[in-house]
């Protein structure tokens, strides 16, 4: 499957694979289709500011990344442009960083795309530095103080560098931290900035919280500057789906490089028979099966209740709401909920929406603007937000917008959980039976954090995105045990 943000342009793309070919390097069709995705534009600026793809290993993602790395060094060299390259200021200067989980994975892309610049006489003539550096550390730098680096990630790479695109490979283990450190970096590089993903089905030692977000988004297709690309065979992402490995159907819709030289057809028969004692290995690795499972059983909160006594679709609010809003690590999500009081004194919660729209959307470039509108209905409102949570990273477009922040500690997040929990086994809590909200209480499971006695619902231990369910709890817990923000008002809509 395929979802890509609308463009007009894609004149860099062909230029980025024409350059591939002068390195001695022709893509097959489906990297240039990803090249495409990755370097259209649209009115002038990046399409996609963000690009994930899913692709078995072994079927050549590298000479995509390849592709978009050279292009990306070169950019200014070949087309004239100026990216800036005063040495005062990072943010200036065109840098591009290709990371990988580990150092190995990150020598060897340098050494690759090395052999290709040097294959062209042209452009290694422009290289003024190859740095081969310390292992996972390596630095291609130009004439023109364009910088290509290749680092391994750790929960503080990238902090130094203001890049214009980071090429994040190993996906599949990918820490919030580490994804922290990188997605902050490219803050100063507005419209031209770029974070591209690409892995394979992470397994359950992986640290996959933030692939996982992406591939929900990207299944979800309402991104409007994001791009998810994915090659699974039919059904593969239907709950507890069930593929047939020896189908050469589901084979080859898993591996665009099938019958190549890249990948023989003898080889996936020689790794179905070497499987027979890990089948779920074989449909992992080579086949891309990433269902989302759906287990009611499983299910923390009593659902028939929620369900039931806590379903009133024509509860209301009156009186001032609580608003919070809730990110998860990778950005990939955002939602805004809301709890106030009904008239009859019950508590009620919900996801905000206005015009038919549900306030459970991909990215988070639809915040500002959304709390922006709500402002403008009531010059009292306040957003509130968990200290430390990725939420914080809108603190600076939210205050230029005028909106005022509240904020919940951190060490109180257990309690929230606890106190929504509580309330749905009571039935002492109101909802209107969006689906947003049912689907995350269906899919979220308990974080243990010491013991039983502390917990809170566990985004990586889910098998949904539950960001919902974060905001409306928050919310709930704010409204309860927050001091009041202003006078009471029914401004809610």
């Amino acid at each position: 499957m395929l979802h890509r943000p609308k463009f007009d342009s894609e004149s860099d793309a062909h230029d980025a694979i024409d350059v591939m070919a002068m390195c001695g390097q022709t893509l097959d069709l489906w990297q240039c289709l990803l090249v495409c995705v990755t370097l259209a534009t649209m009115l002038g600026r990046l399409a996609a500011t963000s690009v994930a793809a899913l692709v078995a290993r072994q079927n050549g993602k590298g000479g995509w990344l390849e592709a978009i790395a050279i292009w990306s060094l070169f950019e200014p060299f070949l087309t004239g442009r100026q990216f800036g390259t005063n040495p005062k200021r990072l943010g200036d200067k065109n840098i591009t960083l290709w990371t990988a989980h580990e150092l190995k994975t990150s020598d060897v892309a340098y050494l690759r795309v090395k052999a290709l610049i040097q294959a062209n006489d042209e452009l290694a003539a422009q290289v003024v530095r190859w740095d081969g550096g310390l292992t996972g550390q390596h630095i291609i730098e130009l004439r023109d103080g364009s910088i290509l680096a290749f680092i391994a990630r750790s929960k503080s790479s990238g902090r130094g560098f203001s890049p214009r695109r980071i090429i994040c490979d190993e996906s599949q283990e990918f820490s919030a931290l580490a994804h922290r450190a990188l997605m902050y970096s490219t803050s100063a590089q507005g419209k031209n900035r770029q974070m591209i993903y690409t892995g394979t089905v992470p397994s359950e030692e992986n640290n996959a919280e933030i692939f996982t977000g992406l591939r929900d988004a990207g299944r979800a297709g309402k991104g409007e500057r994001s791009a998810w690309a994915e090659w699974t065979p039919t059904g593969s992402d239907e709950p507890n789906a069930k593929i047939d490995g020896t189908s050469w159907a589901a084979r080859a819709q898993a591996n665009p490089a099938l019958g190549s030289e890249r990948l023989l057809y003898e080889t996936l028969d020689d790794e179905w028979d070497a499987a027979q004692s890990d089948i779920d290995g074989f449909l992992r690795e080579r086949l891309s099966v990433w269902p989302t499972p759906i287990d009611e059983s499983g299910a923390v909160v009593n659902l028939a209740n929620w369900n039931g006594v806590c379903c009133d679709p024509g509860s209301q609010i009156v009186g001032r709401p609580r608003f919070v809003l809730d990110v998860p690590p990778s950005r990939a999500w955002a939602a805004m909920g809301v709890a106030g009081e009904r008239a009859d004194g019950v508590h009620h919660i919900e996801i905000t929406s206005r015009d038919g729209v549900i306030d459970h959307r991909p990215g988070v470039e639809w915040v500002v603007p959304r709390c922006r509108a709500l402002k403008a209905s009531d010059p009292g409102f306040v957003l509130t937000i968990v200290n430390g949570s990725s939420a914080e990273a809108l603190i600076p477009a939210l205050t230029e917008a005028g909106i005022r922040i509240d904020y919940v500690p951190a060490g109180e997040v257990p309690a929230a959980c606890g106190a929504l929990y509580d309330a749905i086994e009571a039935g002492t809590v109101r909802h209107v039976g969006q689906d947003c909200l049912t689907d995350a209480l269906r899919a979220a499971r308990k974080n243990a954090e010491n013991g039983e006695s502390a917990w809170r619902w566990g985004r990586r231990k889910s098998s949904a995105d539950i960001t919902p369910l974060y905001a409306v709890t928050v919310a709930l817990w704010a409204l309860k045990n927050r001091p009041a923000l202003v006078e009471p008002s029914a401004i809610f809509v």
